[in-house]
């Protein structure tokens, strides 16, 4: 067999003798064989041509083999197997496995020490000889720096040594030498191993800023050269710039310093911190001025944090204050190098002596020669405003300046003779107070006026006056004495309960009925005062009646019930009346004993008799028993409320004890319990799980299975009423909203002790049947469970209070108005607040971080893909046609083209999770797939267990293909899968192997308990944030042992971004009011369309 190639390096032969060391032997039960002799060649394209001589026994065959990288292409051998088509022979077999083991042996490169090992030896033996040398050396090296000042600069030079000292004449050579433990001869006497240690202890940190400056301008060198030509020069001089002459002369400290000046001179100072006061000369100059000088010896530095001042003995470090004052006078004064002298004429004296001479005297030593400097002190600036009125709505007041004899009006100071030393600072602090209060002038005359402003005249009488008497002289006409701010009267409330009701009695001290009414009714939360007839102010600013005006609008309160002298109000009002008044000032507040045994009972909820049931006093966990003792004093006083704990807190648990409790008390009173379909067979298996003994009927099936439920559990229209009372008496039924909805008429004749909305949620727009369902149910407390008591609105809140306790809240247009708008449009603090004091006594929310130390928190990551090629152009194109639709629609066409452009959005998300959801001839590749992928496959690869969520089935089934692809068991649960399926299949998770969950967001978002996954995957984002949470609680509860890592997948550059961060911006008004982030799809503006589908 031959085969054809183009050789591209000669043959070479390996001889056995010279490798017979390694030549292989082949051994079998009847023959030994051996390579005698073989030869490569090298071919065209990276083939290889091997031909080698087996000795088997006492026959040499001949064997050809062509290799290509790791695969043999051909092969033959001589002997009678040597052409077979089953595969090569025993001889070819032995050559190709020897030449594996010499490609191993010969693949390796040659190998030489690297530049960079030589020099980590040579530094490390270099240090080690220094040190040596420095245990030798008895005497330490001295580095003496030597301080230069020249033309307004100050910089160091630097000379070392022990008896004899030398000048370093290049400091970057020097630094180098410290830095690598170099040998460094200064003279036939110094020579040594530099380093940090080679100095006297006192000298080291010097030696550290040496190098540091150094190697500053060694970077700034390098950075700012202009050419790679221009090369370093010997560096004899560091410049000190003013930080570090702070960090210089503070090193400097008791230590004595050579100074060298511009002209050649030196001296030797010692450094201190010494308290100084600065020798100031003042003499005669002139016939007409005189002259201010310093010492001639006398020298200043300035530093970042102070002045540095020195004589030809001493340098002495300024403090903080001393630096202030005394900063800008020797800046100046030293500016004359010789003389340091400044002259100044008679006429400028004055000034000089108040803004200079007056500042620096505490730190200055004055000696003053044939000069009286109190003859040239200015005349003290003294103001007088004069207040008058011509009617309730105005003041004028008439500002007058005066300097000794001489006055004049600020408003026309053109005029002052120069002679005049006028105090500027004062006259301006003056202008500042005048145009703060008064905003007008009178025409042309010197009066200013306030006219027709009440809020301007209320900020004068109330805290301008004052003002204006710290700066001067204050008159006021009796006109103007009669507008003036009384103190806010004492005001007394009295409560009284009776029965249902609670009465309220309100008087205010020196004040008639109507003058209090007049106030209450016009109230205004803006403003901090009441004008009175009379036209005088009464402050009303945080104190008792701005109290009682609040609590009377909050409640609702009107003119005529107030004029009645008794006010009633529900008993409900308890905790908010008692909030409000005992916080508010000026607020005498009477109560009597049932009023404070309401406020005591529901504010001492953990400290309350009421027993958990026996059989559950092991099962809940301390926050629970209380949640129970909470629902119990609620019951107790008449009250429903809200139990809204975070998810996986057991809310339901909570329910179950007060069911059973009741049970206990009265066994034949009912219970209804409304939640959604999904979780009516939850609802049973947890009291049939957590109360045994309680007799639990589900509310399902055909209408007339229901109905007759409903008819056996009422003993209402069975033809056989025997038969009824045959059946066990149903203490708690369990329906779902559609069906309760459907079967509101069986529901007449029941009269339910408890009343349970579960996912309270459902009811949130008080327009659907679902929520006027649960309102028309018959009951005597009734409470709702919800994670998430406000969504999107504030209404939503609004709705279930209606359903607890109707009228809470009022009326749902006064709610809007009073609180909705307030808040959501303005913020309105006062308003939120309120809202908080009425609400806040009956809503019940605790978070696992603060009542379950042992639940590992969350840890949430977001995880961003970027879309590729055809995915990418699929959705920038979409993108852009639905934004440049929307940029022309107007309103009116964008309210009636709403549906389909939440449509379009919601196919721009498809294209996002995978295109082939919206086009079904689509091919290419999703990179969110992909990515998800990864993590899946990832974390099955750390033993962990995944809940995966998407509101997308047809995603959830994609994404089914490819674990199946892969080989990865999951589970699937959609909304159509049915209820004994879905708790199979939860059940199942919790024992079994399968390591992926499949969920629909919707479907499986509520009522499933999970925690055997560790790791949450939402898929893609949903617009309700509080439905991904409930979604990743499925794990994040009780129960768990691991912490929850949650994974949100987003699309880079995407509408998904842009939701994430409308999320963020919509989360705060729920959280201000009791903690809940939404979206709302539906209530999206025009404009927050295009923004989400704006590049961000």
């Amino acid at each position: 067999m031959q085969r054809s190639g183009i050789e591209l390096s000669s043959m070479s032969r390996i001889e056995l003798s010279s490798m017979s060391r390694i030549a292989p032997v082949f051994c079998t039960r009847r023959r030994f064989m051996k390579i005698t002799e073989s030869a490569t060649s090298t071919f065209w394209k990276g083939e290889q041509g091997i031909r080698a001589s087996v000795q088997d026994g006492d026959t040499l065959y001949k064997v050809s083999l062509y290799v290509k990288g790791s695969q043999v292409r051909d092969y033959s051998c001589s002997c009678v197997n040597g052409n077979s088509c089953r595969g090569m022979c025993a001889h070819a077999k032995l050559v190709w496995e020897q030449w594996k083991k010499e490609q191993e042996q010969h693949s390796g490169r040659p190998v030489s020490t690297s530049q960079e090992i030589r020099t980590m030896i040579r530094e490390y033996t270099n240090r080690e000889v220094a040190k040596i040398i420095e245990d030798a050396e008895k005497t330490e090296i001295r580095l003496v720096p030597r301080l230069l000042l020249k033309n307004g600069s100050a910089s160091l030079e630097f000379k070392l040594g022990r008896d004899r000292f030398y000048i370093i004449k290049d400091l970057m050579a020097f630094a180098e030498a410290v830095r690598t433990g170099a040998s460094v001869s200064y003279g036939k006497q110094l020579t040594f191993h530099h380093s940090l240690n080679a100095f006297a202890e006192e000298d080291r940190e010097l030696c550290a800023l040496l190098l540091e400056l150094v190697q500053v301008y060694q970077e700034h060198f390098e950075q700012f050269r202009k050419s790679s030509f221009v090369t370093m020069q010997g560096l004899r001089t560091l410049n000190l710039n003013r930080a570090n002459r702070d960090r210089f002369f503070q090193l400097m400290e008791n230590r004595d310093l050579e100074v060298e000046f511009g002209d050649g001179t030196h001296c030797m100072v010692k450094v201190s911190q010494d308290c100084m006061r600065l020798p100031v000369h003042i003499c005669r100059a002139g016939r007409d001025g005189i002259a201010v000088s310093v010492d001639q010896e006398l020298f200043g530095i300035p530093g970042e944090r102070g002045w540095y001042v020195g004589n030809d003995t001493s340098l002495v470090c300024l403090d903080e204050t001393q630096s202030r004052e005394l900063g800008v006078f020797l800046e100046q004064v030293l500016k004359d190098k010789k003389s340091h002298t400044l002259d100044i004429q008679d006429r400028d004296i004055p000034l000089f002596y108040e803004r200079v001479l007056q500042k620096i005297l505490p730190y200055a030593e004055l000696t003053v020669r044939d000069v009286n400097l109190e003859s040239y002190r200015p005349k003290e600036l003294k103001a007088q405003f004069s207040f008058d009125s011509t009617g309730p709505d105005e003041i004028t007041m008439k500002p007058l300046l005066s300097y000794g004899d001489f006055s004049f009006s600020p408003l026309n100071d053109d005029k002052v003779p120069r002679i005049i030393c006028r105090d500027v600072p004062g006259e301006f602090k003056i202008s500042q107070i005048i145009t703060k209060y008064f905003q007008y002038r009178d025409g042309e005359s010197e009066y200013l006026v306030i006219r027709d402003d009440e809020e301007a005249l209320y900020r004068l009488l109330s805290e301008g006056m004052a003002e204006f008497m710290e700066l001067g002289q204050v008159l006021v006409s009796d006109a103007a004495r009669k507008i003036r701010v009384l103190p806010s009267p004492q005001v007394k409330v009295g409560v009284q309960s009776t029965g249902r009701w609670l009465e309220l009695n309100v008087d205010a001290e020196g004040m008639s009925r109507d003058e209090l009414l007049d106030i209450l009714s016009g109230y205004d939360p803006k403003k901090r005062y009441y004008r009175l007839r009379s036209g005088e102010f009464l402050n009303v600013d945080e104190n008792g009646l701005m109290t009682v005006a609040r609590m009377t609008e909050s409640l609702g309160i009107g003119r005529e019930e107030l004029l009645s002298g008794v006010v009633k109000v529900p008993v409900y009002r308890a905790l908010y009346l008692d909030s409000v008044l005992k916080e508010g000032n000026g607020i005498t507040f009477y109560r009597d004993n049932l009023f404070r045994a309401v406020v005591r009972g529901m504010k001492s909820v953990e400290d309350s008799d009421y027993v958990v049931p026996a059989s559950l006093v092991q099962v809940l966990r301390g926050y629970q028993k209380t949640g129970y003792r909470w629902l119990k004093t609620l019951d107790v006083n008449g009250f429903g409320g809200i139990l809204a704990d975070d998810m996986g807190l057991g809310k339901t648990i909570q329910i179950i004890a007060l069911l059973q409790a009741e049970a206990q008390e009265h066994p034949e009173s009912q219970s209804l319990i409304i939640c959604p379909a999904s979780l009516v067979y939850n609802w049973e298996n947890e009291l049939n799980r957590f109360a045994p003994g309680l007799a639990v009927q589900t509310v399902t099936g055909t209408a007339p299975e229901r109905e007759e439920i409903l008819k056996i559990a009422a003993k209402t229209g069975v033809e056989d009423l025997k038969t009824a009372e045959m059946i066990p008496h149903p203490q708690i039924l369990i329906t779902s909203y559609d069906l309760l909805k459907r079967d509101i008429a069986c529901y007449e004749p029941f009269q339910f002790r408890f009343q349970v909305i579960d996912e309270a949620q459902y009811i949130k727009n008080p327009l659907t049947q679902s929520a006027k369902a649960v309102k028309l149910i018959k009951s005597q407390t009734r409470y709702a469970l919800t994670g998430t008591p406000i969504e999107n609105r504030l209404s939503e809140l609004w709705s279930i209070f209606d359903y607890l306790m109707p009228g809470f809240l009022f009326t749902y247009s006064r709610f809007r108005k009073q609180f909705e708008s307030p808040i959501a449009k303005a913020g309105d603090r006062y308003a939120l607040e309120s809202l908080r004091r009425l609400s806040g006594p009956f809503i019940l929310r605790r978070l696992k971080k603060d009542v379950l130390k042992d639940l590992p928190d969350k840890l949430e990551t977001v995880v961003y893909s970027m879309a590729e090629e055809e995915q990418k152009q699929l959705y920038t194109a979409h993108a852009l046609a639905l934004k440049e639709e929307l940029e022309q629609m107007s309103g009116d066409v964008y309210g009636s083209e709403r549906i389909q452009v939440l449509a379009e959005l919601t196919k721009l998300r498809q294209i996002c999770c995978d295109p082939s959801l919206c086009f079904e001839r689509y091919k290419g590749g999703s990179a969110k797939l992909d990515t998800c992928m990864e993590l899946i496959t990832g974390g099955i690869a750390g033993d962990h267990k995944i809940l995966l969520f998407s509101q997308f089935t047809s995603m959830l089934e994609l994404i089914g293909q490819r674990l199946k692809k892969e080989g990865i068991a999951f589970h699937l649960l959609t909304g159509a899968t049915p209820k004994e399926e879905r708790i199979r299949m939860a059940g199942a998770f919790q024992t079994d192997d399968t390591p992926v969950f499949l969920i629909s967001l919707k479907a499986g978002g509520t009522g499933l308990n999970l925690t055997a996954a560790d790791i949450v995957i939402h898929y893609d984002p949903w617009w309700n944030v509080a439905a991904q949470n409930q979604a990743t609680d499925r794990a994040h509860r009780i129960g768990q042992e691991k912490q929850v890592s949650v994974f949100k997948l987003i699309m880079k550059d995407t509408v998904e971004e842009n939701i994430l961060l409308l999320q963020e911006q919509k989360r705060d008004l729920a959280d201000q009011i009791i903690s809940g982030e939404q979206v709302s799809i539906g209530s999206l503006s025009r404009e927050e369309l295009l923004k989400i589908l704006s590049p961000q």
